[in-house]
């Protein structure tokens, strides 16, 4: 079991576990609250005491009025991309009274989520290119106050652990599908035979039948700089991206956005599923445009930048 012990609010205490005797009809929660090695304290600590404290913790913080993640991240002690990182957000938008995990450190707070995960595979897994693995887990035991031995076998945690991961940041800014379930491509990149045109051209992007009215959500953050009719796309939504790139989203029913508007990847409303411009039935053309302009297969972007 990981060393780490996760008491009242969330704050992770390395060492020795607590040792009390059990009395019927009292949870074990309240001799970890009110243990004499654990005086009480607030039910949360402050964030001026993640700054104090030199060890990690970690809590779940209940999002306020006003609150970014700039904000937060400043009144933890810690930065921007460790807690989109540590929360698998972008954090573009912020919905109060929300819970997010905070914590103290430089880096992700990796939560185990299957029931056999080990050192060795987590290590192996989020370190950069180039890093020396060995040195990568011995900070990774050293931070986690993980045994010496972790280092020689192959450490095994349980579901629900949480293993600080020293300046390790997830890349979030990657593609996903526009819809949250799709049954199949109708019409990929590539040459095909168009069916209103009659004739063999090229198709700039991917074609997925839904029912009319089908909601469409932006495959990667960012700003639309077009939302209107574009000829035969009929009623369209672009989206520009921070690297340049484009998504354009075609033949919706509905336009939800304006021009000028930050979107959320997979959280904001594009529009509804549609037929216009050339279209012979209800589907969305998804097209994905590099900086220069140039199409690439959208399909083959999915999970990719």
């Amino acid at each position: 079991m990981i060393p780490w012990r996760v008491l009242g609010a969330g704050m992770l205490l390395g060492g020795a576990a607590l040792v009390s005797a059990s009395t019927p009809g009292i949870p074990p929660a309240y001799y970890a609250r009110f243990s004499v090695l654990t005086p009480p304290g607030p039910a949360a600590p402050l964030p001026g005491v993640f700054k104090a404290i030199p060890r990690l913790i970690h809590m779940r913080y209940k999002v306020a009025k006003g609150d970014d993640v700039r904000s937060i991240a400043a009144a933890f002690g810690t930065d921007v991309r460790s807690l989109q990182s540590t929360n698998s957000n972008e954090f573009i938008f912020m919905s109060r009274g929300g819970y997010i995990r905070v914590h103290n450190g430089h880096g992700l707070l990796y939560e185990v989520t299957g029931a056999a995960e080990t050192l060795n595979g987590i290590a192996a897994r989020y370190a950069a290119k180039g890093r020396d693995l060995r040195a990568f887990k011995a900070e990774i035991i050293e931070d986690n106050e993980l045994p010496p031995s972790a280092l020689l076998i192959n450490y095994k945690f349980s579901k629900g652990d949480r293993i600080y991961l020293p300046a390790v940041y997830v890349d979030l800014d990657t593609y996903r599908m526009p819809l949250r379930s799709f049954g199949r491509i109708s019409s990929s990149f590539g040459m095909r035979y168009h069916p209103v045109l009659k004739r063999r051209i090229f198709h700039s992007g991917c074609d997925i039948p839904m029912p009319l009215g089908t909601s469409v959500y932006p495959s990667r953050s960012g700003t639309v700089t077009f939302s209107g009719w574009k000829g035969g796309y009929g009623n369209t939504v672009e989206v520009r991206h921070k690297d340049g790139s484009l998504c354009r989203y075609g033949h919706l029913s509905k336009l939800e956005v304006k021009e000028g508007e930050t979107v959320q990847k997979s959280k904001t409303l594009l529009g509804k599923v549609g037929s216009t411009g050339m279209s012979t039935g209800p589907h969305l053309h998804f097209e994905i445009l590099t900086p220069s302009g140039k199409s690439v297969n959208p399909l083959a972007k999915i999970g990719r930048k």
